[in-house]
């Protein structure tokens, strides 16, 4: 797909993570649209790994024709996430109440960040 791209972090042959953005669609309303997905090995947190990953998917992303803004979401309670993603200058816009529900069946609310490219 041209509208999307994913990265693999690898540390001594080990995947550690990965990162990808993606189009949000062919309708001409939303072409100025992607979103933007991360995970990472809780072993290699805290190494620079997530930012690094982040700025060149940033820089991708402006690259992109007609790109004018990346989103993601991340859920209640995951700081560490959110404090990641503020660091690399998204806000939050707003929230699904009740977004996710774990299997135990506690509910909770999932934010959506934006980031203006």
């Amino acid at each position: 797909d041209q509208g999307s791209v994913m990265m693999l972090a690898v540390v001594d042959g080990q995947v550690a993570g990965n990162c990808s953005i993606n189009g949000m669609g062919n309708k001409r309303r939303i072409l100025h649209r992607c979103s933007m997905a991360i995970a990472l090995k809780k072993e290699f947190w805290n190494l620079g790994i997530g930012s690094a990953m982040f700025r060149e998917m940033i820089a991708v992303a402006k690259q992109q024709e007609g790109v004018t803004q990346m989103e993601l979401e991340f859920i209640e309670g995951n700081s560490r996430a959110r404090a990641l993603y503020e660091k690399m200058g998204f806000r939050i816009v707003g929230y699904r109440p009740n977004g996710i529900r774990l299997e135990d069946g506690t509910l909770l609310n999932e934010y959506l960040m934006v980031l203006p490219l």
